[in-house]
Parts: structure tokens; sequence; C-alpha cells
């Protein structure tokens, strides 16, 4: 019989690794359609779009979904987040059932980092080859266009130095604790002595129905649906 602490448990529900690997396909599509311009620009408005969509979908995500999607359940104090970075010193890997403190804080970074990218995104323009224009700027004043365009183009590469301590912390994960975070996101599991030390018992984890997902990425869909709308 295996040993018990090599049983793996589910912790991240199947809305929680979509919305994470979806939208890490979309940045790379926004990103490259931006830096290419000209006609690949609705393709760009098309991915930001659903990234919104994504966005509002995991913010409501976290307040109703499953135990581990929950902000309440990793929005730490700073005493939880120094604590944390004190354990990765430690000779034992730090164990979580879903995100650590540190970690739950970049995730609220990122989401609302990518909620501004967005939106900013409503209200901009692109003029280096014939001028495009986001769903919102054709209704707002030219200052405001300039201002939110300016700023589009700014926050993007601070979006990117937060992506890149965001892998190079579960690279080191991987190789100062021998802890594959990336895999438990792809799977949805993660090692027992990931979770609780030998012995423990494992805290109770309670999942979101689908059905409710799929309604609230519908209700997300429908509201940049409607703001898109506002510009036409």
């Amino acid at each position: 019989m295996a040993d018990k602490n090599d049983e793996r448990i589910r912790v991240w529900d199947l809305p929680v690794r979509l919305f994470h690997w979806i939208l890490v396909a979309l940045m790379v599509v926004s990103y490259v359609t931006g830096q290419l311009g000209g006609d690949w620009m609705k393709f760009h408005f098309w991915s930001g779009y659903t990234i919104l969509t994504l966005i509002i979908f995991r913010i409501a995500w976290g307040f109703v979904g499953s135990t581990t999607a929950r902000f309440s359940n990793f929005i730490k104090g700073p005493g939880a987040f120094f604590g944390h970075l004190k354990e990765m010193l430690g000779k034992e890997g730090p164990r979580e059932v879903g995100h650590n403190p540190v970690g739950g804080a970049m995730v609220v970074a990122l989401l609302l980092a990518v909620l501004l990218q967005a939106a900013t995104g409503l209200f901009s323009a692109d003029t280096d080859e014939g001028t495009v224009y986001g769903p919102l700027a054709v209704k707002s004043a030219d200052k405001t266009v300039e201002t939110m365009t300016a700023f589009h183009h700014f926050w993007i590469n601070v979006i990117l130095v937060m992506v890149a301590l965001h892998v190079l912390a579960a690279l080191a994960y991987l190789v100062w604790k021998r802890q594959n975070l990336i895999g438990a996101m792809l799977t949805g599991r993660k090692p027992r002595d990931y979770v609780v030390a030998k012995g423990e018992p494992v805290p109770t984890i309670t999942f979101g129905s689908g059905r409710l997902a799929i309604s609230l990425f519908v209700v997300a869909a429908a509201i940049v649906y409607f703001i898109v709308r506002l510009g036409g």
C-alpha cells in the first residue's frame, strides 16, 4: 500500500486552472499583437475583451467559488507575509492548501494590474499605422485618450516585471523547496506533504459548482459586451 504522504490532494478547481492558463495564453497574444500593430490590432482588442471577461469572472469567483479560490483564504496580513518568507529559509518547505501568503499577495496584485491594463485599453488609441480606437475612446476627450494610451503602453512593462517575479517564485519553489507548484496548477492536485505535515489531517476544501462558474462567466461576458457596445 502506498504511503499516506504520497497521496495527492485536490486543491485547485477546474475554473481556477482554466482561468490561469487561458489568461497566460491571452497575455502572450495581446502582447505580440500589440507589438505588431496594424491589422493585428483587431485581435489585440478581442484578446483584451476576453482578458477583461476573465478578470471579472475571477474576481467574482474569489468571493463565491471554491475554498482555495476565495480571497478570504489567501489574503493575509504582513505578519503572515513575512512569516512565510522566513519559512522559505528553513529546512522544510512551507505547507499551504492553496496560495501561500506571498503568492496570494502576488495573485491580487496581478489581477488588479491586468484589470487596469484591460480597462485603460478600452480608452486607448493606436496611431502608428492608421488610427485604431478602443471602444470607449471614440466618446472620450482627446486628453483622456492620450493619457490612457500612454499609461497603457507604460503599464504593460510593469506587468511583465510582475509576471517575471511570479515565474521566478515558482521556479524558486521547484529548485529550493522541491515543490512543483506549476504542476499542481496543471493537475489541480498537490502531494499531501505540500499541504500538511506528516500525521496531520487535511483541511476540508469545498469546491464550487461548475454551473455557478459558467453562470458567472456568462455574466462577466455580458458586462464586457455592454461596455464595448457603449462605444458603438
